[in-house]
């Protein structure tokens, strides 16, 4: 009796073994480039087009292995490709006819995949520093009906991780729970009119503010410099109240009295939906970012995943494609006239007192609704 149940036991596990053989014979000689338009976009939320594009950018970078069970190189990039789109281990890549890999599999992919497009094309994620690449991002929110002097919006968007070790002497875990009551890790996005992120910064955790992520920020240490550099040049990010007021950070007015003050927090308002939207479109197409998909990594890992999703979301921007009608009016040619933004009616001098900078912002603020704001 006991030798039937072993016999019985070893024929299970030959034939399971043959199963997995097979599925990955299967997995190894699928290439999802096949699929049809339609159901590809489905599985991957891009084209078949850009990813084509960016698979080969990375592909001479991936690493090779012996093993005669690895992953093949373009599988591994599309199982990271699959999570980043779903925040899921649970369907497989391309579906299981295509693919089939362990969850720990798909982790190893993911790694891999997230380090290399942060390496090589990270620089797709660029803020505008020359007085060229300034003016043209100035202009363009001119023609989208804001004011002068405007390169870019900003704020914050929590993406939630799982608990990290409460242990850990320097970020114990607690620091990671935020005010909306779970884990997540504190997001700065800046972006422009075209929903482009100009700069991303995932390095901090859920219960730091904004505006404490903002003074430690290269992007403002830039602003501070360019300012000292030419004071009278309007340039600066619109913020919401969370932010301080500074001469290159412009928030709301908090209680208006006139009507150019209403109407500055009117068009402020319309103008800073644009970063809004840009958190909801790419948490929408990447939506291993969504609140209830949580990522199950360590902080430095999910910061690393996060920036992969911020390049892969503008690669999309800058090949025009989007998701559903989030795109709005963001079709629109551009217009790549410079516009002068210097102000001519600056009659007090701008220096930067650091004791002085909310005085500093009010003027420019003040400066902003007296002429443009009638």
């Amino acid at each position: 009796m006991e030798l039937v149940f072993i016999i019985d036991v070893l024929e299970n596990e030959i034939v399971r073994r043959q199963l997995n053989l097979q599925r990955r014979q299967l997995r190894d000689h699928s290439d999802p480039l096949t699929l049809p338009e339609i159901t590809f976009k489905g599985l991957f939320r891009i084209s078949r087009q850009l990813a084509q594009w960016v698979l080969d950018q990375i592909l001479p970078h991936m690493r090779d292995s012996a093993r005669t069970t690895a992953i093949p190189k373009g599988l591994r990039f599309f199982a990271a490709l699959h999570f980043l789109s779903h925040g899921s281990y649970q369907r497989g890549v391309g579906q299981d006819y295509l693919t089939s890999m362990h969850q720990t599999s798909v982790s190893r992919c993911l790694t891999e995949v997230t380090d290399i497009l942060v390496q090589v094309l990270g620089h797709l994620i660029k803020f505008p520093e020359t007085e060229v690449e300034k003016n043209q991002e100035k202009q363009r929110f001119v023609d989208s009906g804001g004011f002068p002097g405007i390169i870019g919006c900003i704020d914050c968007t929590q993406v939630a991780i799982i608990a990290p070790k409460t242990e850990d002497p320097e970020m114990p875990g607690v620091v990671f729970y935020c005010r909306k009551q779970y884990y997540s890790l504190n997001v700065q996005i800046i972006c422009n009119t075209k929903l482009k992120i100009l700069n991303i910064n995932a390095r901090f955790p859920g219960s730091v503010h904004d505006s404490a992520i903002w003074q430690t920020s290269l992007v403002r240490r830039h602003l501070v410099n360019n300012f000292r550099g030419n004071g009278r040049q309007m340039t600066y990010l619109l913020g919401d109240a969370g932010y301080p007021l500074e001469p290159w950070l412009l928030t709301p007015i908090a209680n208006p009295v006139t009507n150019s003050e209403r109407e500055y927090n009117r068009r402020h308002k319309t103008i800073r939906n644009i970063i809004e939207r840009t958190n909801g479109l790419l948490k929408q197409r990447f939506r291993c970012l969504l609140k209830h998909r949580t990522l199950h990594y360590a902080p430095e890992r999910a910061a690393q995943i996060i920036y992969a999703a911020a390049i892969m979301h503008n690669l999309c921007i800058d090949r025009n494609e989007y998701l559903g009608d989030i795109n709005d009016n963001c079709h629109e040619e551009e217009n790549n006239n410079e516009v002068n933004n210097n102000n001519q009616n600056a009659d007090e001098e701008l220096d930067l007192p650091e004791r002085n900078v909310l005085h500093q912002g009010r003027i420019v603020r003040n400066r902003v609704v007296e002429n443009y704001c009638l």
